[in-house]
């Protein structure tokens, strides 16, 4: 496992992020031991491909911890696969569409990792990924020990999953199969309907805020006349108002600012809070 010095600014979409100076890089499962002598006391982040996170401009003075175990079995048992948590999301879609499993169609335009979906319970088009896991193999940072826990003793929700402690490094997730003109059509379909809806700009995380279960929030955004609205380079797109999309040089501040402007104006329309599905790690401040 690698520690190096590294600009957070290349590890996430969004662009964004100061120096890290304990980043390290967990690339081969010989490496996982190492984390027992990693000091967990203090403040740590566990990185994937950084889709949903939003580091400070500021250097973050904590331990980083990238994931890149990326290892997929090479076989089913009982409808059952064995995954790594730094799988790209894309490369698990194809792999369950080359083996003719359904149920991960919608992965392939989710620009993160098995890790993060489970984090996060990541989903769209009625999905949801912690449904699809039977269960999850993790690094305990209290008790510095390798432990397995079932989705039934997982406490999880809409895109928030109570993993406390835990560093992901495995799991298990089971998809029936099915006929693979079914699973290219939906995978189809669903990509068609991403490039109608979605903008196509590089520097975005996904959707910014997440939907109540009486509303969704692109429509309170652009209800409130927010479409198209910008700060210092980062704006509301104008195709999807719960995306926000930033220019080269824009800043994490700017989107901070953006993010905070929307909830204050959403609520004064609505008495809405709306909650935010991106992550800000870090100080942000002027």
């Amino acid at each position: 496992m690698i520690k190096t010095s590294t600009a957070l600014n290349k590890n996430t979409t969004y662009r964004f992020g100061g120096i890290c100076n304990d980043f390290y890089t967990l690339s081969e499962k010989s490496e996982i031991d190492k984390i027992q002598n990693l000091n967990f006391d203090n403040k740590y982040f566990i990185l994937g491909k950084g889709s949903n996170v939003v580091f400070s401009d500021k250097n973050y003075e904590g331990i980083v911890i990238q994931n890149k175990l990326d290892n997929i079995d090479s076989s089913f048992t009982n409808d059952s696969v064995n995954v790594d948590a730094g799988v790209f999301l894309p490369k698990l879609s194809r792999y369950l569409k080359d083996n003719e499993r359904t149920g991960g169609e919608y992965l392939l335009g989710i620009p993160g990792t098995v890790g993060g979906a489970i984090k996060m319970n990541a989903g769209c088009y009625g999905y949801e990924f912690m449904n699809s896991v039977n269960f999850i193999t993790y690094f305990d940072t209290v008790d510095k020990k390798i432990k397995n826990i079932t989705r039934e003793n997982i406490e999880y929700s809409y895109r928030n999953t109570e993993l406390k402690n835990a560093i992901i490094l495995s799991a298990n997730l089971g998809f029936e199969k099915e006929d693979p003109v079914k699973i290219n059509k939906k995978m189809t379909d669903f990509t068609q309907h991403r490039k109608n809806t979605q903008p196509s700009a590089i520097y975005n995380a996904g959707s910014v805020f997440k939907n109540g279960s009486d509303y969704f929030a692109a429509e309170l955004i652009e209800k409130s006349g927010l479409k198209g609205y910008e700060i210092d380079g980062v704006k509301v797109s104008e195709k999807h108002s719960n995306f926000f999309v930033a220019s080269k040089n824009a800043k994490a501040i700017a989107l901070y600012k953006l993010v905070n402007y929307v909830k204050e104006q959403v609520h004064d329309n609505f008495k809405i809070e709306l909650q935010e599905e991106i992550i800000f790690i870090g100080e942000f401040f002027d």
